[in-house]
């Protein structure tokens, strides 16, 4: 199946913004360490390129679910609708962080929004497991549509890792330590996203 210029440059430039939000999210939370920070300067780090991360890997699957042949869409398809639980959990625990439980701790009132506080084992870190245990899903549903030459395969290969530590993420809600073994996550999704970004601008060239 031959992709067009519209949906290569879409998933170019998506992929391009998972990376970049990826590694700008990443940096200061290698920094922090595995804990929600409590200042404002580094919840805002932490916080605004998330959002924005969700945002592009939702166009990028969607961009890789119009890249896919026919017969992989049922695959793709799923990784879509995956991104899409990923981007509404995150954004859910984000947002509500950004407007909701910061603003009333800032005035001291932190006793009321206890229940919304992103500490280990709580509703908010249950929430942001889910969300990106479904990220971690959503590459390694889509990972069949990638195949045949070099550079596909290797896209393939870095969609199923990222896949794969989904478990893991999903347990640090019981065990907050595995969040040290599901740092995996901090490799395999940026070299997806990039590897999938370097397709999209070969075959643009190539058109």
């Amino acid at each position: 199946m031959k992709n067009n210029k519209t949906i290569l440059a879409i998933g170019f430039w998506s992929a391009l913004g998972t990376t970049l939000f990826a590694l700008i999210y990443i940096v200061p939370q290698l920094i922090i360490g595995i804990d929600m920070p409590e200042s404002k300067n580094d919840l805002f780090w932490i916080l605004i390129p998330s959002m924005f991360l969700a945002f592009s890997f939702l166009i990028m699957m969607v961009s890789v679910h119009y890249y896919a042949s026919e017969d992989k869409r049922i695959w793709s398809q799923i990784g879509m609708l995956l991104a899409v639980a990923y981007f509404v959990f995150v954004n859910i625990v984000y947002f509500t962080i950004l407007t909701v439980t910061m603003p009333h701790t800032l005035n001291g009132d932190s006793a009321s929004v206890e229940m919304l506080r992103y500490v280990p084992k709580s509703f908010m870190t249950g929430i942001d497991a889910l969300g990106y245990t479904s990220m971690s899903l959503a590459t390694l549903f889509a990972a069949p549509v990638f195949f045949g030459t070099k550079l596909k395969k290797w896209i393939r290969i870095f969609f199923i890792s990222n896949g794969i530590i989904s478990p893991i993420i999903l347990s640090t809600q019981i065990y907050p330590l595995m969040a040290y073994a599901g740092a995996t996550w901090i490799l395999t999704m940026p070299l997806s996203s990039i590897l999938f970004m370097i397709l999209c601008y070969r075959e643009m060239k190539s058109l």
